[in-house]
């Protein structure tokens, strides 16, 4: 069982957004300290190789051994073992020169995994033995480079927030520019992952101006600028507008039989779409997430209502972070 030290403090917001990403992704998340040490394991069992992992890098956490492991790549560090099992590890700084600790990401097998007989012969070659192996290798998330981006760039952004706000020295009020995603960072990255788990084309996120009660796209992606209709919606007009409103979500697609939004649909070629409200945990509407899909085979298309619940939970835990 893995000790957290009692004389570093923790985030409970943190540790509830890093519960949800968990549960979403199903990818082991945790995070050490700068010399490799944990300070914040969520309460859960894991994925794959975690805890009592005999093999990985994995196996060396707490030890001086663990962080050595990972190379520098872009703004992460990268482990991969024998078996290539991917591991990541995200700086958290604190806005002084040395960052806090690490946000640990993985393992993971990125875009492939190998043939079993692959993997049985390195296990063979490290006197291992194969049939637990491979009990922990069904539950190792096999994800898609583009993906692996997206989860990493969100969990950044965030964890640095959450830590830095509970961690910092300075008792006094934090600036309201921090107290609120103004800063459309975080929205971006909200999209770009949500976009890229349930493998939509299109997608956008719009804030709501609380003085004119009309929303607005802030960010969006896969969308032709050119083509793109700004246009103010106020509460109730429209799909997006109705699930403000109503804080409902919406799955529009070939079966869909609500009467409600059903003479509001406008493109007929769309295959699937969400509809989805951002609410702050004063169960105040802050915006709407839409993503849409003219591809019959994605997975929005053909698990839309498990993405409608995955997706409520990570916007849940990444807006209301800065709360």
């Amino acid at each position: 069982m893995i000790m957290v030290p009692e004389n570093i403090k923790t985030s409970q917001k943190l540790e509830q957004i890093l519960l949800n990403f968990i549960d979403v992704l199903r990818i082991n998340i945790l995070m050490v300290d700068s010399n490799g040490n944990p300070i914040l394991v969520p309460k859960t069992s894991g994925y794959g190789f975690y805890g009592t992992a005999q093999w990985g890098v994995l196996q060396y956490l707490g030890t001086p051994e663990f962080l050595k492991k990972f190379k520098k790549e872009e703004y992460y560090l990268k482990s991969v073992d024998n078996f290539g099992f991917q591991n990541f590890a995200l700086p958290i700084p604190t806005g002084e020169s040395d960052d806090i600790g690490y946000l640990i990401v993985g393992p993971v097998i990125l875009n492939k995994p190998l043939e079993q007989a692959g993997y049985q012969a390195i296990s063979q070659e490290l006197n291992l033995n194969f049939s637990d192996f491979l009990e922990c290798l069904s539950e190792v998330r096999v994800v898609t480079f583009n993906s692996l981006k997206s989860i990493l760039d969100l969990l950044s952004e965030l964890s640095r927030y959450a830590l830095r706000m509970n961690t910092t020295k300075n008792t006094q009020p934090v600036p309201e520019k921090t107290q609120t995603p103004s800063n459309l960072s975080v929205f971006q990255n909200l999209l770009d992952l949500s976009m890229a788990l349930t493998q939509a084309e299109c997608g956008s996120i719009m804030l709501l101006d609380k003085i004119t009660n009309e929303l607005s796209i802030q960010v969006f992606k896969g969308i032709d600028l050119q083509k793109l209709r700004n246009v103010p919606v106020k509460l109730g007009e429209g799909i997006a507008g109705l699930a403000a409103q109503k804080k409902e979500s919406f799955v529009i697609n070939a079966e869909h039989s609500n009467n409600r939004i059903s003479h509001l649909l406008k493109k007929p070629d769309l295959k699937c779409a969400l509809v989805l409200p951002i609410i702050n945990d004063n169960k105040e509407i802050l915006g709407v997430m839409n993503i849409s899909t003219r591809q019959a085979t994605s997975r929005l298309a053909t698990h839309s209502q498990q993405m409608l619940k995955s997706l409520s939970k990570i916007t849940s835990g990444a807006i209301n972070s800065f709360l």
